[in-house]
């Protein structure tokens, strides 16, 4: 994360621009300039790490920024040994150790002076490629299109599984079918909640297609949200899912009309008439609040269902009224079940392979996805110890080179883009310890501290702001005691 780097950089510049003042002397011109130009910088970096895995010359771009904010950090623990001031005397010996001082930094005064007016140009030069790259300013819960589209590739996925491929989804699903037809009258949200990859799409796809759910709702609709959502865009896939269930054409001027006239069409369409409404993939309540006043209670029995990554979202939709299920990894009898259809079909897993598979199967958190993934690809080879072996050593080189793994990259991907942007610089540090290193959360803390990636907050030390980190559950769940 190079805005992580830049950061802790920064933090080391304004203090000493505003303490140092005498001491800078000539350089200090040249370091107000690299502090001001690092601050525009930092604000395009989070654009610029979203689109580093598709774009070679953004990535180049971080790169050089990220090597930038490191040699000014080489440059400023050099500058403040040659700048720090000396304990002298008075009188005659004190100007002879002035003299002395003087002659003895000299050289290294003027070798920083120079080295400060390199990083000054390249500094100059990153910042006016920035604007070729078309680079923006991104608020911490935005995200690229890559990420996007990829979250609708994996969901493609989610709902072409066979039902080969599902294991332990019968429980849930009648337990979501009868939510939905059964029950009061008014209108009822149904979130379901779960990390990415554990088949809520899936799940609710196999609900939502479901004979009694037919039968029982008079209206329809399927909607794809996205992290880069637009409402009127939601509201005319709806609309027209909606017109085209009865083959009625929808009404004219649709594709011109503004948000209001768009909720009006959909609210009158839905009163007094019993629907189900599935909200697929909500990233922000944003699209919740957005929509849900062209969604009517007739208190004919309508039902919507939701499903989401986030907890906080999960919970704010049933408000005032709902029911939310949450969607836990596959327990290992059913992790084991779906692996062995994948990787063996309609054999069974041969004694010598039942350790290894184990072994690969662990990496695979009871993810469904992933699961299907690996399993895949394990399917092609051959079905011998040493083999199978490989793969779990390799595992993360074949994520990169193995198409089959597409699904199971994107789950990380996705999961790892869905983190705020301040813990990312501290999951991603956890990958310089060995798999399965245990250390306590205090050094942890200690470690995020002194690697800068910890942001002061107003009325709370910096050790506060690190113990409300590690309880962000998401970032720090492999590496707690």
């Amino acid at each position: 994360m190079a805005e992580s780097v830049v950061s802790f950089v920064l933090d080391r510049i304004v203090p000493l621009l505003e303490e140092e003042v005498k001491l800078l002397g000539g350089i200090r011109p040249e370091l107000e300039y690299i502090r001001d130009e690092l601050q525009s910088i930092r604000g395009f970096l989070r654009d610029a790490d979203a689109r580093e895995e598709r774009e070679e010359a953004v990535k180049a771009w971080v790169d050089q920024v990220r090597n930038i904010a490191y040699d000014i950090e080489d440059i400023l623990d050099e500058s403040m040994l040659i700048l720090s001031p000396q304990h002298q005397s008075h009188g005659f010996v004190g100007s002879l150790q002035k003299s002395a001082q003087f002659l003895k930094h000299w050289r290294p005064r003027h070798h920083l002076a120079t080295q400060i007016q390199d990083i000054k140009a390249r500094v100059y030069d990153v910042a006016e490629r920035r604007t070729r790259y078309d680079l923006k300013i991104l608020d911490q819960g935005l995200s690229s299109n890559s990420t996007s589209y990829m979250w609708h590739d994996l969901r493609g996925d989610a709902l072409l599984l066979g039902e080969n491929e599902l294991v332990g989804i019968d429980k849930p699903r009648e337990m979501l079918i009868g939510w939905l037809v059964e029950g009061e009258s008014r209108l009822v949200l149904v979130p379901v909640h779960g990390m990415g990859g554990s088949g809520k799409t899936t799940l609710v796809k196999k609900v939502y297609d479901h004979q009694r759910v037919k039968d029982y709702f008079q209206h329809h609709a399927w909607i794809n949200v996205s992290q880069s959502f637009k409402i009127n865009e939601l509201l005319r896939d709806m609309i027209e899912q909606l017109f085209g269930e009865i083959k009625q054409p929808v009404p004219q001027g649709v594709d011109t009309m503004n948000e209001i006239a768009l909720k009006k069409i959909v609210s009158e369409f839905l009163q007094q008439k019993r629907y189900v409404i599935i909200l697929d993939d909500i990233w922000s309540i944003t699209v919740w609040e957005a929509v849900k006043y062209a969604l009517p209670d007739s208190n004919c029995g309508s039902r919507i269902m939701v499903t989401t990554r986030s907890s906080d979202i999960a919970s704010s939709c049933i408000e005032p009224h709902g029911h939310v299920y949450n969607l836990e990894s596959l327990d290992p009898k059913d992790s084991w079940s779906l692996f062995c259809k994948k990787a063996f079909g309609q054999n069974s897993c041969p004694p010598e392979l039942r350790g290894p598979s184990q072994n690969i199967l662990r990496r695979c958190g009871g993810l469904p996805l992933a699961i299907v993934a690996i399993g895949g690809v394990l399917s092609t080879k051959e079905k011998i110890v040493i083999e199978w072996e490989m793969v779990h050593r390799s595992l993360g080189s074949l994520l990169e080179s193995n198409d089959k793994l597409k699904s199971m990259k994107n789950i990380l991907s996705l999961s790892y883009n869905d983190l705020p942007y301040y813990l990312k610089p501290c999951l991603l540090y956890l990958g310089i310890f060995p798999e399965d290193y245990v250390f306590g959360s205090t050094r942890l803390i200690n470690l995020w501290i002194g690697e800068g990636f910890v942001r002061d907050k107003e009325r709370m030390t910096i050790e506060e702001v690190a113990q409300g980190l590690r309880f962000e559950r998401r970032a720090v769940r492999e590496a707690s005691k």
